[in-house]
This record gives structure tokens, sequence and C-alpha cells, in this order.
């Protein structure tokens, strides 16, 4: 017979710097540990004690990742809410006092009403992730370094802001080299990176971040690769109202690599130049006709890893 949801206990936890607060949501036992291997040996072994099986953290900014791994190896179901999860969740319960106590309750009542957990991550992945995330930090910072490098007048300013941009450039280029290294090393995702690659508008970078932040794709239904990534456009009707559709959340590191992908699809590709061209003569705004390109790429991706075979141009969606 199907377990119901009912059966499963579940626990949350409230992930700060130094402290992991840990709440049932079945009764009111409440636990403190160090965010920290000992303290991480200690929250299982009470999980365990209490036959938890499903354990919610929200996400803290990189601090729940050693906790959630820790958890997924010792077999626990690992759920991984976003903050405002978790805050409408308190709202919806009217739920308004807050602190680490309240909020690790919050967790683990939030979690047991999650209908589907998340498949464990692929912890090269995760590996892969935070090099992603540091690549494009760099990136970020050395753009705003070559912006600021346009106000500066002064000789001796400009020389030190060269050579930060020139150490910049070195380690944004070594970050790059690294990922796909690792990425070709598994025959699995060297497979999925050249997939993707055999699309338009799909450069080495934007092939790279889809294959780390967007595992599912390949094994998605139709429609829910874009709304996955947060370029499907949803309804705002009420009563004899229509609203106007707007596009909302979404993952965005990938939606801004998309963009780019996009950008170079319309401008390179006859197909989608095309395909943009007959939304513009419609009247569609540029913003509007690109995310929905955006939108197109993002399926041909799922499509095509779903098929394991390389693009077609003119290949039907």
């Amino acid at each position: 017979m199907k377990r119901g949801k009912t059966s499963t206990k579940s626990a949350g936890i409230d992930v700060s710097k130094a402290r992991l607060d840990v709440a049932l949501a079945e009764d009111d036992a409440r636990l403190e540990a160090a965010n920290g291997p000992e303290g991480f040996a200690k929250v299982i072994a009470w999980l365990e004690g209490h036959e938890v099986v499903r354990v919610g953290l929200e996400a803290s900014g990189g601090y729940e990742r050693a906790a959630a791994t820790r958890l997924r190896e010792a077999g626990f179901e690992v759920v991984v809410h976003q903050p405002a999860e978790v805050r409408a969740f308190a709202r919806f319960k009217r739920i308004r006092a807050k602190n680490d106590r309240i909020d690790a309750k919050v967790i683990a009542l939030a979690t047991a009403q999650t209908e589907a957990v998340k498949a464990a991550n692929d912890p090269r992945l995760v590996e892969l992730a935070e090099r992603m995330t540091a690549y494009e930090q760099a990136a970020d910072r050395l753009a705003q370094m070559k912006t600021c490098l346009e106000q500066v007048c002064l000789e001796d300013l400009k020389v030190g802001m060269l050579a930060q941009i020139r150490l910049a450039t070195a380690w944004k280029a070594q970050l790059l080299r690294d990922i796909l290294v690792r990425i070709k090393a598994w025959p699995d995702l060297a497979r999925r990176y050249a997939l993707l690659q055999s699309l338009p508008g799909y450069g080495t970078v934007v092939a790279a971040c889809l294959v780390i932040r967007m595992p599912e794709l390949g094994a998605l239904p139709r429609g829910k690769a874009s709304s996955l990534i947060g370029v499907a456009p949803w309804d705002r009707d009420t009563g004899q109202s229509n609203g106007k559709r707007h596009i909302s959340g979404g993952r965005s590191r990938p939606r801004r690599m998309l963009y780019i992908a996009a950008l170079a699809a319309s401008r390179c590709d006859p197909g989608w130049a095309a395909f943009v061209q007959r939304l513009r003569a419609a009247g569609k705004s540029p913003k509007v006709s690109l995310v929905a390109l955006m939108r197109k790429l993002i399926e041909a991706a799922n499509l095509v890893l779903a098929r394991g075979k390389a693009w077609v141009p003119n290949a039907a969606l």
C-alpha cells in the first residue's frame, strides 16, 4: 500500500553559520548542535532515535550544504527549501514570531507538507556548481572593474586597475578551463555538454552552466523546463478580467545564461532570427520576443537531451 504523508516523520533544521536548531513536525522535541562534523553526528543520532525519515533545511547562503550532504549520506530524505517558501508557509499558518527555534519548527511543518522529495544532489554537480558560482562572480567583478576603469583619469590608478583586470581575466579563464576539464572527465556529463552545444546560441559557458545547474533537463515533460528556469508566462486572470501574462520565479543563474544564448541565436541562426522577426512583426516587444525565444531554446535543450541526439536545424518543437 502506498504510504501517506502522515506516516513519514519529518524534522526541520534552521541553519546558521555556527549552529543547527532542529525541531520535529509531529511534537515539540528540539535539539541544538554545532554546525560542524560533531554537530552533524549528534543531529543524525537524535533524528534516528526519533525515527525521522524526511529532513528539511532552509537555504542559508551555503551554510546548509555540508549538513544536507551529511544527512543524505546517512540515508535521510532531504528537502532544501527556499527562504521565500518558508516565510510564505509561516504566513499561511499565521506564525508571526520569528527566531531560530520557531524557524526550525516552521521548516519541519513545511517539510511534512512536501508532496515530493527532490532527488538527491549529484555530488559531482554540487562541486561543479560551486566552481561555476566562482566563475560567475569572477565575471561580475571583472565587468565591474572595467566599468570603473572608464572613470579613472590618473595614470598610476589606471596602471593598478589594469593589473587587477589582467589577474581577474586570468583567474576567470582558469576557472572555466577547470570546469570544462571536470565535465569532460565524466562520460555522461560530457555527452550532455556536447548535445547542448549542438543547439544554436549554446556556447561553452552556456552549455556548461545548464549541465551543472539544470540536471533535470531531458527528463521533464513539455513546458516544464521553461517553468523551472523561469521563462514561462503565468496567467493573471480573475472573473471577467484577463490580466497581462508575466514571467516570474525560476532559477536566475541559468536564466541569465539562457538570455545570452537567445541573443546569440537571434543574431546568428537564420531559423531563430526569423522566429523573432515574426513575433516583432506581430507587434510583440523586443523583450517579449526574446523571452519567447528563451522558452523555445530551453525546451529544445530538454528535447535534445531526452532523445540523446544532436539538434537538427528547423526541428519542430
